[in-house]
C-alpha cells in the first residue's frame, strides 16, 4: 500500500482505477482497491403512504425503482412534481423505510444496518446552508469531530478537503462573506469530512445560484467524480444533468421511465430534430398570423403563448432550413438543432410546466 498526502496532489488528479478516498480521515489517499460494487444499489423498491382519508387508496410514492451508482459516476435523478424524487432520497437517506425493496450502500443494507451504511454516505439537502458566523476551517472541522474524527486527525483531515476542494484561500474567512457558489463548496466540504465517504445525495445543488456561481459548483462535483466519489443528484436543469451526469434516470408517477446515459435517453427521441421558435409574443398581429401560417402542419413538440418546439426529421433539410428562415425574416429567433435532453424529456413526460 502506498500514502500520498492529499495536498501535495494537483487538485485535478483523480483515484486510481478501482480506489477509493478511504484516507480522508488522515488527510491522504491510499491505493488500496475496493471492490469495483456499486456505492449504492437499489432494488425493486416500493414506498406506500396512508390514503388522506377513510376509504381511500394507499398512494404509491414509489414503485418498483431499482437504480444504481458506481464509484466515480454522476447519476441524475429527474422528474416531475411528485413524481417521487424526494421519498427515494429520503429512503437512499436512510430517512424513511422502504415499503418494500432494499437499498445497499457501499454494500452494506440500508435497512438492517443503517449507521454502518450511513459511515460511506454524505446528504446535502437543498436548504442546507452553512452558519455564516464561523470560518470556513471552522465549520469544515466541526463536522468532522461530529463526524467522530480524532481531535488528533482533524487538522490533517480538514487541511487535505480544503486544498482538495480549492477552498484554501477561503479557510480563515467567515462563511458569511462568501459567495453563493462559495457556500455550496463549504457544505461539500462539510459532507466529505468523514472516515470513508463512498456516496454523495446532493439535492438540487444550485438552486438559485448565479450562472457564475452554478458553474463553480459543477468543477467540484466533476473534481468528486474523478477522485472516485459516487454522486446521486436531483436537479431543476436539464443542462445541469446534460453537463455532469454520465447517467440520467427519469421517473414518473413513482417509476422509472428511463435509464441510461444520455445519449441513450436521447435515442428514444422519436424524430431526429427540432426547431425551436421564440419571440411570437414580441410580433405583430400580422407577422404572428403569418408565422403560425408557416409551421401549419409540422409537428409541435410542444408551444406556449412565446414560443414553441417543433419536430423534424432532419433539421439540415432545405425545408427546414427555408422554415427557420422565413420566420427570422418575420422576426422570430428560429434555432435549428438535433434534439436536446429537455426535448426528450418533454416528450417523456409530456407537461413544459412540469420541467423540475
Amino acid at each position: 500500500m502506498s500514502v500520498t498526502d492529499l495536498r501535495d496532489l494537483p487538485a485535478s488528479t483523480p483515484f486510481p482505477s478501482g480506489a477509493l478516498p478511504d484516507g480522508w480521515s488522515k488527510g491522504v489517499f491510499r491505493t488500496e482497491a475496493f471492490p469495483e460494487e456499486p456505492v449504492l444499489e437499489v432494488r425493486d423498491l416500493c414506498r406506500s403512504f396512508p390514503a388522506g382519508g377513510p376509504g381511500g387508496a394507499a398512494v404509491l410514492a414509489n414503485d418498483r425503482v431499482s437504480l444504481t451508482v458506481g464509484p466515480g459516476e454522476v447519476v441524475a435523478l429527474l422528474g416531475p412534481n411528485g413524481a417521487g424524487k424526494s421519498t427515494f432520497l429520503r429512503q437512499v437517506a436512510g430517512q424513511l423505510c422502504p415499503t418494500r425493496g432494499s437499498i445497499r450502500v457501499a454494500g452494506v443494507d440500508m435497512v438492517a444496518s443503517p449507521r454502518e451504511a450511513k459511515e460511506a454516505l454524505s446528504v446535502i439537502p437543498q436548504e442546507g446552508t452553512p452558519y455564516g458566523g464561523c470560518t470556513v476551517r471552522e465549520f469544515v472541522r466541526m463536522f468532522a469531530r461530529l463526524k467522530g474524527v480524532e481531535n488528533t486527525e482533524v487538522s490533517l483531515l480538514v487541511s487535505g478537503i480544503l486544498d482538495g476542494l480549492s477552498l484554501r484561500r477561503e479557510a480563515d474567512t467567515l462563511i458569511r462573506n462568501l459567495s453563493g457558489g462559495y457556500k455550496r463548496r463549504v457544505m461539500m466540504a462539510a459532507a466529505m469530512a468523514g472516515r470513508h465517504p463512498r456516496l454523495m445525495l446532493l439535492d438540487e445543488p444550485t438552486t438559485g445560484l448565479d450562472p457564475t456561481s452554478r458553474r463553480s459548483v459543477w468543477e467540484v462535483i466533476q473534481r468528486l467524480r474523478d477522485r472516485g466519489l459516487g454522486i446521486l443528484l436531483t436537479t431543476h436543469y436539464l443542462e445541469e444533468a446534460e453537463t455532469l451526469a454520465d447517467r440520467v434516470v427519469i421517473l414518473l408517477g413513482g417509476r422509472v421511465l428511463a435509464d441510461g446515459t444520455v445519449s441513450e435517453v436521447r435515442r428514444r427521441f422519436p424524430v431526429g430534430g427540432r426547431l425551436e421558435v421564440r419571440g411570437l409574443d414580441g410580433l405583430s398581429t400580422v407577422a404572428r398570423r403569418e408565422a403560425m401560417g408557416l409551421v401549419k402542419g409540422w409537428p409541435v413538440i410542444s408551444r406556449s403563448s412565446s414560443w414553441m418546439r417543433l419536430q423534424l426529421t432532419d433539421p439540415f433539410a432545405p425545408e427546414a432550413v427555408g422554415l427557420a428562415r422565413s420566420l427570422t425574416a418575420l422576426g422570430a429567433l428560429a434555432t435549428l438543432g438535433t434534439p436536446s435532453l429537455e426535448d426528450v424529456y418533454l416528450d417523456l413526460v409530456g407537461d413544459p410546466e412540469a420541467l423540475v
